[in-house]
């Protein structure tokens, strides 16, 4: 497994609820959080059954339960390692952009599109869903990352991307009843 398999591996849980999932390579990421508008747009607390999708099928179901607090939802409890405090943040039509955010870690974002009433498709922000010269005006190239991004604009710029294309794998988050 490489580099980017793990990553991509490790932030599958974390995006969640939509976002919550990914086997997409090149995903944004940034040193801190960009989108610091957040609200509990879907609630106070949040118990989500997380699917990760590949070969036509959903696959791996993991439990995760998230509480607000203060300006983010966090982890309560779950069984899935590499999860993080999360952010929603409405975007355009039925999607959202999910911001994961692990201390010591890069924040990375997603996609949860809206398919039914609780229930979301999740996909990385993917860096080469972009143009080159939208990837070259916003991706800085540091070591360990593949695009990092470091205005709002640029996660904004680089979700509209991902958010026109179709993606064969990522993720399910279905919205439990309490």
């Amino acid at each position: 497994m490489n580099a980017h398999s793990s990553r991509r591996l490790r932030f599958l849980p974390p995006l969640l609820t939509l976002s919550i999932f990914t086997l997409l390579a090149n995903c944004i990421e940034s040193t801190q959080p960009l989108l610091t508008d957040s609200r509990p747009l879907l609630g106070d607390r949040l118990r989500f059954q997380l699917y990760a999708l590949r070969d036509g099928a959903a696959h791996d179901p993991i439990i995760a339960t998230f509480v607000w607090r203060r300006d983010r939802y966090a982890l309560n409890s779950g069984s899935g390692e590499g999860f993080g405090d999360i952010t929603i943040h409405p975007f355009e039509g039925p999607d959202l952009i999910v911001q994961s955010i692990r201390p010591g870690l890069p924040t990375e974002y997603a996609i949860a599109r809206k398919l039914a009433d609780g229930t979301y498709l999740a996909v990385a922000i993917d860096e080469a869903d972009a143009d080159e010269p939208t990837r070259n005006r916003l991706c800085s190239k540091e070591t360990g990352a593949s695009c990092r991004v470091a205005a709002r604009d640029a996660v904004v710029a680089f979700a509209r991307a991902t958010a026109a294309k179709p993606h064969a794998t990522g993720g399910l988050a279905v919205l439990l009843a309490d």
